[in-house]
């Protein structure tokens, strides 16, 4: 009776850790994108600094296959969100280094989730072996 309570307790652990392994792999997906995101704003930024004069036009994306057509007012200064409602000016250089910062955050927290998804499945490989070779003494 013991035995088979150690192993459904084993049983539920194993689930446990596994819902925490896609749970964290999700949390790698997100920040990945995120990171795929902040790589191409800074290749944006840096391609209007480095190609685009002010009152050239270009086209900007506003979402879907739809874009319309603008004139650069100004290429010096670019406005960032913050968070949900504040929005900040910085100068252009200011806002490479800004998201240079978000880059290297972004990477920071996928080596972090990279190797807490090694973890979890090298204990859910130790777990799994384990239950199949207690399902078999069964």
């Amino acid at each position: 009776m013991e035995n088979s309570q150690n192993f459904e307790k084993e049983l539920s652990q194993f689930r446990f850790m596994k819902e925490q392994l896609e749970f964290t792999q999700g949390q790698y997906e997100i920040f990945n994108a995120a990171l795929s995101n902040l790589l191409m704003i800074k290749t944006t930024i840096e391609n209007i600094r480095d190609n685009v004069e002010e009152n050239d036009e270009i086209l900007i994306p506003i979402g879907g296959l739809v874009s319309i057509k603008a004139n650069i007012k100004e290429i010096k200064k670019i406005l960032i969100n913050v968070s949900q409602d504040t929005i900040i000016e910085k100068p252009i250089e200011e806002s490479v280094e800004f998201i240079d910062k978000q880059i290297d955050q972004s990477r920071e927290q996928l080596k972090l989730l990279g190797e807490t998804i090694q973890k979890l499945e090298l204990s859910l490989e130790g777990m799994s072996q384990s239950i199949q070779t207690k399902m078999g003494q069964k």
